[in-house]
């Protein structure tokens, strides 16, 4: 009798276990996202979960210029889109919406905690891509790092990205060079943070 209790217990506390591996949705927002640069970090806490359906169509299509016509999410260990091979999986959270080829928003956390040395690791590293040029930023993350590459088909790619606690988030916007302010990025960004934030 007491075995059969055990196993009904560990029967109904397996979807418990499951609902904290990273598989839920963070929760929705409802307010307007807060501007990156009035964003109190500390106070920030990133869900390290998929967030693809918190994001508001009309955000996406603010950071897009226009409607999505396609969209895209990958989970830990999934190919990546767009990667390089078959062999090119991810370790993160992430989702993509495109209107035309090269015209992309983009965002993603690491699936697993990150630590301020491998940041700045990160932060340095940035910089040191083909095509691009990176610098450490003080919003969005402690510490942040802002990119900006140029890719092949004058493509051009803005990114932000940062450590909120233990999680590493990154968002961009790809097009071309002419669509690309950086307050669209911003505003992109921030509405990112609102999807994944349960502080």
């Amino acid at each position: 009798m007491v075995r059969r209790s055990v196993v009904v217990v560990a029967l109904l506390a397996a979807p418990l276990l499951a609902g904290c591996s990273g598989g839920d949705p963070a929760p929705a927002r409802s307010a307007a996202p807060t501007p990156i640069a009035r964003l109190d970090v500390a106070a920030v806490r990133l869900a390290r979960v998929s967030f693809c359906d918190n994001v508001p169509g009309s955000a996406v299509r603010d950071a897009l210029g226009g409607k999505a016509q396609d969209h895209d999410s990958w989970g830990n260990g999934d190919p990546v889109p767009g990667g390089t091979g078959a062999g090119d999986v991810g370790h993160e959270l992430g989702c993509s919406w495109s209107t035309e080829p090269g015209t992309a928003a983009r965002a993603w956390v690491f699936a697993r905690p990150v630590t301020a040395d491998l940041a700045g690791t990160l932060v340095a590293q940035a910089g040191h891509q083909p095509g691009c040029t990176a610098t450490p930023a003080d919003v969005l993350g402690t510490p942040a790092l802002l990119q900006t590459c140029t890719l092949p088909g004058g493509v051009q790619r803005v990114r932000r990205a940062g450590l909120f606690g233990d999680t590493w988030l990154t968002c961009e916007l790809a097009g071309p060079a002419a669509t690309q302010p950086r307050a669209r990025l911003d505003a992109w960004c921030a509405t990112v943070v609102a999807a994944l934030d349960v502080g």
